[in-house]
């Protein structure tokens, strides 16, 4: 027989051979491959064991992350954060209703009208709603001025980039809803202000990768209660 057809003989039951394991493999290692993709339970518990829980996942092992849960080790709205960072709640910062649980009281008449209404509708806004409405502004006289991101003491310094577009809007809050507000509802306003910039800072971390998201949100939780503790000096300064 010609040696080049013998040789055709003997490799064509192993070429076969081969091309039935190719076939089998996929379905073989689909479960295997997909381990790693299924979602750690989500944590069970008080505040705190579930923040110490989320504490010990990879991704959150970076410095400023671990000071972080160390910091707000209680903190319920830290816990929601990392829930949605996780994708283990799909619940959305509720701003409105957090905000009138800051300030005590039910936020009558909060909502104003006029001029001190669109700013209002601007500082709590989305940071689209903010570059538009700067583009071509309803109202004349209004403070578009914004000095960045200052980054809370010994947290989230690396973000203050990512959080820019986030402090400009909660900058024009600050700069103009103290001197269009009447002093009786600066408590629910500054609170309205405050969340509604951890709300874009959330919006921003959520385009991030899957990886990168949990420690994202644990920063803007730094930065959020900066403000809610720090701010008032701020805000009162432009009353």
């Amino acid at each position: 027989m010609n040696r080049t057809v013998l040789s055709l003989l003997i490799l064509a039951p192993l070429a076969l051979a081969a091309c039935g394991q190719g076939t089998q493999t996929p379905a073989a290692q689909t479960p295997a491959a997909q381990a790693p993709a299924a979602q750690t339970p989500a944590p069970t518990g008080s505040v705190e064991a579930q923040l110490a829980a989320y504490a010990a996942r990879p991704e959150l092992q970076d410095e400023d992350s671990q000071a972080i849960l160390r910091e707000y080790a209680s903190d319920p709205l830290l816990l929601q954060s990392l829930q949605r960072a996780y994708g283990d709640s799909s619940a959305p910062l509720n701003v409105e209703a957090l905000a009138a649980e800051k300030a005590g009281s039910a936020p009558l008449q909060s909502q104003a009208s006029g001029r001190a209404g669109y700013a209002q509708s601007v500082a709590w806004g989305s940071v689209r709603h903010y570059r538009a409405e700067k583009a071509s502004p309803n109202y004349s006289g209004l403070r578009w001025g914004s000095n960045g991101c200052s980054a809370p003491s010994g947290f989230g310094l690396g973000y203050r980039d990512d959080f820019r577009p986030a402090c400009d809007v909660h900058d024009f809050g600050y700069g103009n809803l103290p001197w269009l507000i009447s002093k009786i509802y600066w408590p629910y306003n500054k609170a309205r202000t405050d969340l509604a910039f951890l709300d874009n800072m959330e919006a921003i971390c959520a385009a991030k990768s899957l990886l990168s998201r949990p420690a994202c949100y644990a920063a803007a939780n730094a930065y959020y209660h900066a403000v809610d503790i720090g701010g008032w000096k701020s805000w009162i300064s432009n009353g």
